[in-house]
């Protein structure tokens, strides 16, 4: 091969680089609007009127939190079954992680899990759309609802999809909708937190801007020195990174129509596949896949699928697994023992995350299911 197969997205292109310094030059050297047009973009997507961009979907994730006062002493309800940046962004505003396990065909979190965890200490529930599924989502709000607490999405992935008539990320109080390389289809980096709350925009905004308020007049944008009202993040969106996000959100739907011919690339490659399962559709929605996630059958180990993920890497194609059992990594270890969470162990254990981005094509997926099934045939044998 002349080239790796990389995970997800590519690095800007010719074609993106010029777009990228044209948005530059329109700014004037006032980044900040740069940085209003992706927020502005994501919130037309997600049909919200509030979007706050962040550098990193982890400082995102941690300000959301605290703005809902899940803080110290108090509790979140969280899917055992998701990304190390949730759990860490938690542990860092001190509030306690509630584990609940996770739905064995959707791997989202469900109504009747997230509701025995539910507590009078409980400040938010927590759903993430793995993958981009959204699954259940519509179910935690209901749940949020019911216990007068605050539904938060995180969408790492998923981004335009919908669960009926509504948008993801519309059916919490606030989403975190995510821009990362390895965690959405834009991949330029940060992250946008969307609401219909004007007020939690505003205390995000706050706590973005490392607790000063937002300057109120050009001539405040160029300089100054402002209060700082309360202790807050360093969390502004770059420069480079709101360009690229701008150039690649404004072709968005493009973008996505492109990656649900690799995901039916994909699925009709692996289809008949007997050692593997596939990614399930949302039965009362549209997904936008971030990720072609697949899981080896339940004959095979955690052993196993680390054996067959390097092996692919042995032949330069990018394989890994985006989501962790958060209550079982050392970091975050509390008090859980293997069995607490069945579900989402057996999937950990067993899922692959494959090459994912408009930059391959028939003869790449090709190349990745050859690769993926010999990969499979070998671990069989050494087994």
């Amino acid at each position: 091969m002349s080239e790796p197969i990389r995970l997800g997205m590519h690095d800007p292109n010719r074609g993106e680089w010029s777009e990228i310094q044209q948005t530059l030059r329109a700014s004037h050297g006032e980044l900040h609007k740069i940085e209003e047009r992706v927020e502005q973009l994501v919130a037309d997507i997600v049909a919200r009127p509030f979007g706050v961009a962040f550098s990193s979907t982890g400082a995102a994730i941690e300000a959301t939190l605290e703005a809902l006062g899940a803080t110290s002493g108090t509790e979140i309800v969280v899917p055992a079954l998701a990304p190390a940046v949730l759990a860490s962004a938690a542990s860092r505003v001190g509030t306690r992680a509630l584990y609940a396990d996770v739905d064995p065909k959707s791997m989202t979190l469900r109504a009747h899990h997230a509701s025995a965890r539910v507590t009078t200490a409980t400040r938010a529930i927590v759903g993430v759309a793995l993958h981009g599924q959204p699954a259940g989502l519509d179910e935690l709000a209901a749940v949020a609802s019911r216990n007068e607490i605050p539904l938060l999405e995180i969408i790492a992935g998923g981004m335009g999809g919908r669960i009926g008539r509504d948008p993801v990320g519309r059916f919490g109080r606030v989403a975190v909708i995510s821009l990362g390389e390895r965690d959405s289809t834009i991949g330029s980096g940060g992250a946008v937190c969307v609401t219909n709350d004007d007020s939690l925009a505003s205390t995000l905004r706050l706590l973005r801007n490392g607790g000063a308020l937002d300057p109120r007049s050009d001539w405040e944008k160029l300089g100054g020195i402002r209060r700082i009202d309360r202790i807050g993040l360093d969390g502004r969106m770059n420069a480079m990174q709101a360009a690229l996000a701008t150039v690649r959100l404004s072709r968005f739907e493009q973008t996505c129509n492109e990656l649900e011919e690799i995901f039916h690339g994909y699925l009709r490659r692996l289809a008949l596949h007997p050692e593997l399962v596939l990614p399930a559709p949302c039965a009362d929605g549209t997904v936008r896949w971030s990720h072609f996630a697949v899981r080896l059958s339940e004959r095979y180990s955690r052993d196993d699928r680390d054996s067959i993920i390097q092996g692919m890497l042995r032949h330069d194609i990018a394989a890994t697994s985006v989501a962790h059992v958060l209550p079982h990594e050392p970091a975050f270890a509390c008090g859980h023992k293997l069995g607490d969470f069945p579900v989402a162990e057996r999937a950990s254990d067993r899922l692959i995350a494959l090459p994912f981005s408009t930059d391959i094509g028939d003869r790449e997926i090709d190349l990745i299911c050859q690769t993926l099934q010999v990969m499979i045939e070998r671990q069989s044998i050494l087994r």
